[in-house]
């Protein structure tokens, strides 16, 4: 048996390879421009300032949509592997030059709310209009009624902040973070500043509705009334009624305030509430004492969980009563 030979050649040349995220971001610009979503950021997302350069408001939103497809760490090793593939890259949705990474921190300095508002709309018509799914899906309650379930959770990310040199002859230090981030709940993470957002989730599709973001706490009421919204408007895209539309929320929004917001829209809600004293109600304390209406236990952890209903218990929650 002969052993076959291998030669192994090499150039001084740098031969940078195709980052293995190219192929998804031609896709993606392939779908942008059949849908018309180029097009539509192009002639109805504005953005109008002093000294714009060569750029338009679409070469940055190209450049971001890029970052997020390839999954690297930092927009710094972004650039690094993208630079040797810039013109093809930027070719792939009918741009031609890249804009830098100065260019681009400039524009995000100056960019304002109503732009992003303006491009959050547009995204979002774009699901809502857009029929994916032959159906959005569903489940079916222990008394046969289908419910649509979406899940709006407030995640935080923490941010930690290198330190600076502090001198008489160095001016104040300025940080970018302060334009994004505050302080606030950390959540257990190490970190010194805390950045909050808010994401709907159709959880049968697994389609995103909407995102809202916040520096520190964040308006986590403001962006739940705007999740609520988008809720609405995606249960009439989809011929779902309002009372058919779950919400599942967390502790962050288990107090009476957020609660009522959610009722009073007509939207049914699962929480995780956090005014215990509830449990103390003497109709509560009666169905607690008696045996649950089911039992169910999880097929892997083994967790038992057990249910009461609780169809005749009506809670005060500001004022206003809801069984």
């Amino acid at each position: 048996m002969t052993h076959s030979t291998t030669t192994v050649q090499t150039t001084p040349e740098s031969q940078p390879s195709t980052p293995n995220w190219m192929g998804e971001a031609a896709a993606f610009a392939q779908s942008l421009t059949q849908t018309g979503i180029l097009t539509a950021i192009t002639q109805r997302v504005r953005f109008a300032r002093a000294r714009m350069g060569t750029y338009d408001l679409i070469d940055f939103v190209v450049v971001l949509v890029g970052y997020a497809l390839s999954g690297e760490p930092t927009l710094q090793a972004f650039y690094e592997r993208l630079v040797p593939f810039a013109d093809e890259f930027m070719a792939f949705f009918g741009r031609q030059r890249l804009p830098s990474r100065s260019a681009l921190s400039r524009f995000l300095a100056a960019l304002d709310q109503a732009s992003v508002e303006n491009m959050r709309t547009l995204f979002q018509q774009d699901v809502q209009a857009r029929t994916s799914f032959p159906d959005p899906g569903g489940i079916i309650d222990r008394c046969g009624q289908s419910w649509l379930v979406a899940d709006v959770d407030g995640t935080r990310k923490v941010a930690r902040q290198r330190a600076l040199p502090q001198a008489e002859s160095l001016p104040a230090a300025r940080r970018r973070f302060d334009q994004v981030c505050a302080k606030g709940y950390q959540g257990r993470k190490r970190g010194e500043v805390v950045r909050t957002r808010t994401v709907v989730l159709q959880a049968h599709t697994h389609q995103f509705l909407g995102t809202f973001g916040g520096s520190g706490n964040g308006d986590y009421r403001g962006e739940l009334l705007r999740a609520i919204q988008v809720l609405l408007d995606y249960g009439k895209q989809v011929g779902v009624p309002a009372q058919q539309i779950v919400i599942r929320l967390d502790g962050l929004y288990g107090n009476a305030a957020p609660l009522c917001d959610v009722l009073t829209s007509g939207l049914a809600v699962v929480a995780r509430h956090k005014d215990y004293h509830l449990l103390d109600v003497a109709e509560m304390q009666a169905v607690l004492a008696a045996a649950p209406a089911a039992t169910c236990t999880h097929p892997e952890s083994q967790m038992t969980r057990t249910l009461f209903d609780c169809p005749a218990v009506r809670f005060p929650l500001r004022g206003l009563w809801y069984a």
